[in-house]
């Protein structure tokens, strides 16, 4: 003998079927996609006066901690043979918010042979928030007059200064906790140095 249910049962199965099938959550997946590159940014100024007093200037890290952004010290921990002594070596310590952090640097300073204006570079990727973080001013002569460096007085002339931060995280995280700050840390560093040149060298 066969049973069958009562037709208004088979309609509550089939409609109760229906509808779990319909409001059936689906099923969601995000992906995060962290940093893994190296990021660089750069940032350019004409400045009034000569490459050869900007790259005093920029060279002279022990005064960094008065104009740079979050740089809170700035410290020469050795320098080149005289005559030039440049600073070879320096530690700059870091900090906004919470952070706060002490990094060495190897530093390159270097005056173009041929030419006025020079390169500063600071590298500091031994340490252990960042593989790679590294900064770098070129300073170039940029006359529009034509005039050469023999022709010009002391004092005369303009300059084309570039900065250039190039930074990798070891730690992607940290990357993406900072993708607000470090994109404008170089027109930053520029505009308070273009301060710097005013206070020391005055405005043209």
């Amino acid at each position: 003998m066969i049973v069958r249910p009562p037709p208004s049962l088979s309609l509550r199965l089939v409609s109760s079927a229906s509808h779990s099938r319909a409001f059936k959550p689906a099923s969601q997946t995000r992906h995060f996609i962290l940093p893994t590159s190296r990021q660089r940014f750069t940032a350019t100024r004409t400045l009034a006066h000569p490459p050869s007093k900007l790259f005093t200037l920029i060279s002279d890290i022990n005064s960094y901690s008065s104009f740079v952004p979050f740089c809170l010290s700035s410290t020469v921990t050795s320098v080149s043979p005289p005559p030039e002594s440049y600073p070879t070596t320096a530690d700059l310590r870091v900090g906004w918010g919470g952070f706060d952090e002490t990094f060495t640097s190897r530093v390159k300073c270097e005056k173009f042979t041929g030419k006025e204006g020079g390169l500063v570079e600071a590298d500091a990727t031994q340490n252990g928030i960042f593989e790679v973080l590294k900064a770098t001013w070129v300073i170039n002569n940029h006359d529009n007059k034509g005039s050469s460096s023999e022709t010009r007085r002391d004092g005369d002339g303009e300059s084309k200064v570039d900065l250039e931060i190039e930074y990798k995280f070891a730690n992607p995280l940290y990357a993406v906790m900072s993708e607000a700050v470090m994109p404008t840390v170089a027109g930053k560093i520029i505009e308070a140095f273009e301060g710097r040149v005013e206070k020391v060298l005055g405005k043209k």
